[in-house]
């Protein structure tokens, strides 16, 4: 009875010495992230990190990858590494890039492996392995929202009509003659969708037209027109050709040109901003268009009449282009767009690079014929002094060519007629005899 009491005793003594081991033993992870979605062709970024509550001495393992799916461009999948640290370490990551390959579902996870503490008993190792989509680029845009609608749309403080709604893409808004800005708050019904066209805008008196777009995630857009009218009670309105115009009353929205000072000249009884200039004897006043686009136009206070006006900088010269005083000879005529405006010219031929302008250096008030390059975009003084030489060489040449050629046909008729003379002569002599 004894001896048994005594093997109850040794067999629960080793139990107590045997199980604290188990649960204190060190252990260890490592875990694969990174991945989870790609796309055929781009890189994948894999972190493999060892890490432990308690310090590690040394460590390896092998990775292992499907290589039908995915390419290494960097990294190792093989590590055997240690610390350098007098402590030991708790913790450390591996980066490694792959490049997708082809479409489908794999994983990335952890072979063998091997972890010492730093008291170099072995350690338990918990390994996390990493799965990695790989989709083309034609199912990811496929997964794209479409929704480009907006969830509202206000302008602060004024009423549009009609009221929002998100199938509705054009609204007007009335403001004072007081207002000089507008804030329009633009709010879009997906969050993955942008909006712009948004935010604090000036409005000048008239039509104001503003374009709210909204692009979906899939990169369909959709347009919401916005309409300020701004009260004008005293318009002043004028057509030139066939677009209507509306003069500008605010100076803050006008921009001056060069060589022009600001001044105020009265237009039906109403004092509008303008610019003159002593030079190129033009008064300026600001022309706004239905859409709310701002122009300068030469005003003839004495006939009432408009002119756009465009100014062309190159190469120093500030232009004012116009159409020619009288045909250019010999050369073909016709108009290009110079700025978005439509410039009268002349071409030597239709496929010639260099065309020629006529207008006013607006610094010196003087006329000019202007080369233009419709390549580089520049202007210069037309000079047609080599051609004038040119031709009078060519003339010289002409004239040496004409006189060498009278000249051979000269001794050709010479030479005919010594040799009919000669034969002449013998045709009398064989007569005679």
């Amino acid at each position: 009875m004894k001896n048994k009491i005594n093997i109850i005793y040794a067999f629960l003594i080793a139990l107590l010495i045997i199980i604290p081991l188990k649960v204190n033993a060190a252990s260890c992870n490592i875990k694969v992230s990174g991945g989870g979605q790609a796309v055929v062709g781009s890189t994948i970024t894999i972190n493999v990190t060892i890490s432990s509550s308690t310090p590690m001495g040394s460590w390896e393992y092998l990775l292992n990858y499907n290589s039908s799916y995915l390419k290494l461009i960097s990294g190792s999948t093989s590590v055997a590494d240690y610390t350098t640290s007098s402590n030991g370490t708790k913790s450390k990551t591996y980066t490694l890039k792959f490049q997708a390959l082809k479409s489908g579902s794999t994983s990335i996870n952890i072979g063998s492996y091997l972890v010492y503490a730093f008291d170099e008993s072995q350690m338990k190792v918990n390994v996390s392995n990493q799965t990695v989509k790989i989709i083309t680029q034609a199912e990811l845009e496929a997964t794209y929202s479409k929704d480009n609608n907006l969830k509202n749309l206000e302008v602060e403080g004024f009423a549009l009509t009609p009221e929002f709604n998100k199938d509705t893409t054009e609204y007007n808004v009335s403001v004072p003659s007081t207002v000089t800005s507008v804030n329009i708050i633009a709010t879009k019904n997906d969050g993955t969708a942008t909006v712009s066209g948004d935010g604090t805008k000036e409005v000048v008196e008239g039509s104001n037209a503003f374009d709210i777009v909204v692009k979906a995630q899939n990169g369909s857009e959709k347009i919401y027109k916005l309409n300020i009218e701004v009260e004008d009670l005293n318009p002043i309105n004028t057509t030139i050709g066939k677009d209507k115009y509306t003069v500008v009353k605010r100076v803050d929205i006008l921009t001056k040109p060069s060589v022009y000072e600001e001044t105020t000249i009265t237009i039906n009884g109403i004092e509008i901003p303008a610019f003159k200039s002593e030079t190129t004897g033009f008064t300026l006043v600001g022309l706004k268009d239905e859409e709310g686009n701002i122009f300068l136009a030469i005003y003839d206070e004495k006939k009432n009449t408009y002119t756009l006006y465009n100014e062309f900088t190159s190469n120093n010269l500030i232009l004012y282009l116009t159409n020619f005083p009288e045909p250019f000879e010999k050369y073909l005529k016709g108009t290009i767009k110079i700025n978005e405006a439509e410039v009268e010219i002349y071409r030597y031929k239709d496929s010639s690079r260099f065309v020629i302008c006529y207008g006013m250096n607006v610094e010196s008030g003087k006329y000019e014929y202007y080369t233009y390059d419709t390549k580089e975009k520049t202007f210069q003084i037309y000079n047609d002094e080599e051609i004038k030489d040119l031709k009078n060489e060519i003339k010289k040449y002409s004239y040496i060519c004409i006189a060498f050629g009278s000249g051979l046909l000269f001794a050709f008729i010479l030479i005919i007629c010594l040799l009919r003379k000669k034969k002449n002569k013998k045709s009398k002599k064989m007569t005679t005899k």
